[in-house]
Order: C-alpha cells, then structure tokens, then sequence
C-alpha cells in the first residue's frame, strides 16, 4: 500500500501532531463543523438587466460549501452572478442558466470553503463587521446581458458551515 506524500491544508495540520508538541488543529468549521442551509426564491418578472436582487444572509465566519441554483424557466440570455454589494462576482461569476428543473452547482474556489471575513448590508451597502452591525453577509444577485424571463421561479440553495 502506498502512503500519501503531500496533504491539503488541513491534512497537514492533522498529520503534522507529531508526541510532545502542542496539537495544532483545523478550525471547525472548516473540518466536522455542521452544515447549514439558506434557499432564496425569486419569482421571475422580467427584472432588467443590472437589477441587484438580495438573496440570502449569511453569518460572518460561514463557509460556503456549496451553491446550487434551479430554475423551471431558461433565463436565456440573461445572465446572473452572485456576490455581494462590494463585489457583484464574489461567490459566482456571471453565467446563463437554461437547464430547466437540473440543479447547477455554481461557485468560485477562491471562496468556496474560506470563511467570509467581510460582510456588507444589501439595503445600505455599509460594512456588517463589529462593532458597526450584526456580522453578517448579505449575498446579492445581479443580472446581465438581458432582462430575466416575465414568468417562472428561481431557486438558489446556499450550503454553508459555520460552529
């Protein structure tokens, strides 16, 4: 049986416990912490391009984990990104969604599994950090490229973890 030779991040701090030092471990919420769920839904009414939707609030330390987005309406050529009011890509870059009832996972690996160290408020867009507000994100989305559909339903299920 072969061995590994390298590790991830928090492999390494596992394996790295050698007798006699003191144990360095991975934060929780990164390795055994709890999953939690967040699902926005959007009905579909022909929101213009540019339009900045607020979706789903999320707590300061949180690492996202997963996003998955569901539509029973092609949005055609409309595009849609998730971020927040600082950064309108900062979760998922734009992208067309025209898979109808198929969930697609989205979501960028610089921020997938790194906790969220900055918040921003979608009805002010003023910093949530302490000692200003309530620590939290407020993740937005924002179209492009055309307007959305005039009818159908837009879920968006945000699997994120956090102890």
């Amino acid at each position: 049986m072969t061995a590994a030779s390298t590790f991830s991040t928090q492999m390494t701090q596992l394996t790295g416990n050698a007798g006699g030092g003191i144990q360095s471990l991975p934060p929780v919420t990164t390795v055994g912490g709890r999953e939690r769920v967040f699902v926005a839904n959007i009905g579909l009414a022909s929101q213009a391009s540019g339009s900045i939707i607020g979706v789903a609030r999320l707590p300061l330390g949180a690492i996202i984990t997963g996003i998955t987005l569901l539509t029973d309406t092609s949005l055609g050529s409309a595009t849609i990104a998730l971020g927040d009011t600082n950064s309108a890509a900062l979760f998922a870059a734009a992208a067309t969604l025209t898979n109808v009832n198929t969930p697609t996972r989205v979501g960028l690996a610089a921020t997938h599994g790194a906790p969220i160290t900055a918040g921003y408020d979608c009805t002010t867009g003023a910093s949530t950090a302490a000692p200003k507000g309530g620590q939290y994100e407020d993740v937005t989305l924002t179209t492009a490229s055309a307007s959305l559909p005039s009818t159908g339903n837009l879920a968006i299920i945000f699997e994120y973890s956090i102890d």
